[in-house]
C-alpha cells in the first residue's frame, strides 16, 4: 500500500529518556538467481517488501522479499510481471504478460499464488495500488481508451470512468489521472477533477500531492487548494498535516496546520516520504537519509561499492526501502532496518 497508513498508538508506550533506537543498517536484497538488477518498490510494517528482479535485456520479474525467507519469484502468465504496490496482509498487485503480449493486471496472495483481475472487455490492464482490506485500483483499456478500475476484495470490478487510478485509501477513495489532469473518485464513485497537472503522491485521507502549472500544490479533501511554490515537488503527504519533497534541489518539509516550510538538508537533496511518526526519508547528496521531527538528520549506511542511492518508500515503523546504483551501471534494491 503505497498511501501512507495510520501509525500506530505509541504514546502508550513507555520508554526511558536515555533510550535511543538502534541504527538503521544497509541489506542488499540481492536478485533472481541469474539476473543483474533489482529494485524495491513498496514495503509493509512487516518488513516484507515488493519489487522487480531484472534479468539481461529487457526481462522482468515480480518478486517479493519476505523479512526471513529472502526473495521470492512470485508467479507469472509465463512471461515478464512487474510488482507496483503491498498491503499489510502482504498481497502484492501489479501486471503480468500473457502470451498475447497483453499486460494483465493481477494479484498475488501471501502464498503467492497469482489471481488475475479482470475486467469485461479490456486488453491491456496495469494494478497499481491495495489498501489493508484488499481493494485494489489501477486501469484497463477497453475499446482502446483507458479506463480507471476499482476491485473490491474478491476482484469484482468497478469502472470509474476515463483514466488511470493509482492509489486507493483505506475507505476506498481513488486518486489518479485522465487526461492530463489529477482526479479523485470518492467512496461512491463520484469523479472531481482537482486540477491540470501530475500527481506524485496521496494519503489515506485522499489528499494529494502533485503539480500544476509548474508549482507543487496539495488538493486536499475538503476541497482547498494548498500552493508550495514555482518549482516545489512534493512527493508525500502523511495523515497529520505533513507534505515532503523538494524545492530549489533542497529536501522539503511543509506544515500544512502551522503553514511553514522547513529546508531539511541544503542541495542537492531530496524528501521521498514521510511515515505519521513524523520521520522523512530521502537523499542527501548520494546518501540516503532521514529526518526525524525536530528535522535532525540521520546518514544512513551506504551500500559498499555504490555509487548512489535513492529512497522509494518508507513504512510506518520506520524502515526505508531504496535503490543503490553500482559502478558497472547495474543497481540493487536495498533496505536499511
Amino acid at each position: 500500500m503505497r498511501t501512507a497508513v495510520v501509525a500506530a498508538v505509541v504514546a502508550a508506550l513507555v520508554i526511558p529518556a536515555t533510550a535511543q533506537a538502534a541504527p538503521l543498517a544497509v541489506e542488499d536484497l540481492g536478485t533472481l538467481p541469474g539476473d543483474v538488477r533489482s529494485a524495491a518498490i513498496d514495503i509493509n510494517d512487516s518488513g516484507t517488501i515488493a519489487g522487480v528482479s531484472y534479468g539481461t535485456g529487457t526481462a522482468q520479474h515480480a518478486v517479493r522479499w519476505d523479512r526471513f525467507d529472502g526473495i521470492k519469484k512470485l508467479a507469472d502468465l509465463g512471461f515478464d510481471s512487474w510488482a507496483a504496490a503491498i498491503n499489510r496482509d502482504g498481497v502484492v498487485v501489479g501486471y503480468a504478460v500473457n502470451s498475447a503480449n497483453q499486460a494483465q493486471a493481477v494479484k498475488w496472495n501471501p502464498s503467492g499464488a497469482l489471481v488475475q483481475l479482470t475486467v469485461p472487455g479490456a486488453t491491456n490492464s496495469v494494478a497499481y495500488d491495495v489498501n489493508d482490506s484488499g481493494a485494489v485500483t489501477g486501469t484497463a483499456t477497453i475499446n482502446g481508451v483507458a479506463q480507471a478500475v476499482l476491485w473490491d476484495p474478491i476482484g469484482g470490478a468497478t469502472v470509474l470512468g476515463p483514466g488511470s487510478g493509482r492509489y486507493v485509501t483505506g475507505a476506498n477513495w481513488v486518486v489518479g489521472t485522465a487526461g492530463g489532469d489529477v482526479v479523485r473518485w470518492n467512496a461512491s464513485g463520484v469523479r472531481t477533477v482537482l486540477d491540470a497537472g501530475g500527481l506524485l503522491g496521496v494519503n489515506q485521507l485522499a489528499d494529494a500531492a502533485g503539480t500544476a502549472g509548474g508549482d507543487g500544490v496539495l488538493w486536499l479533501r475538503n476541497g482547498s487548494r494548498v500552493q508550495l511554490g514555482a518549482g516545489a515537488r512534493p512527493f508525500d503527504l502523511s495523515d497529520n498535516g505533513f507534505a515532503v519533497g523538494e524545492s530549489s534541489s533542497q529536501a522539503v518539509r511543509w506544515d500544512l496546520f502551522g503553514g511553514g516550510t522547513e529546508v531539511l538538508a541544503p542541495a542537492p537533496s531530496s524528501a521521498r516520504a514521510v511515515n505519521n511518526s513524523g520521520v522523512v526519508a530521502g537523499t542527501a547528496g548520494t546518501a540516503a537519509a532521514t529526518w526525524n521531527m525536530a528535522g535532525a538528520q540521520t546518514v544512513l549506511p551506504s551500500l559498499p561499492g555504490a555509487t548512489r542511492h535513492t529512497v522509494t518508500a518508507l513504512s510506518e515503523v520506520g524502515q526505508v526501502i531504496g535503490v543503490a546504483n553500482l559502478p558497472d551501471g547495474t543497481y540493487r534494491a536495498v533496505v536499511w532496518r
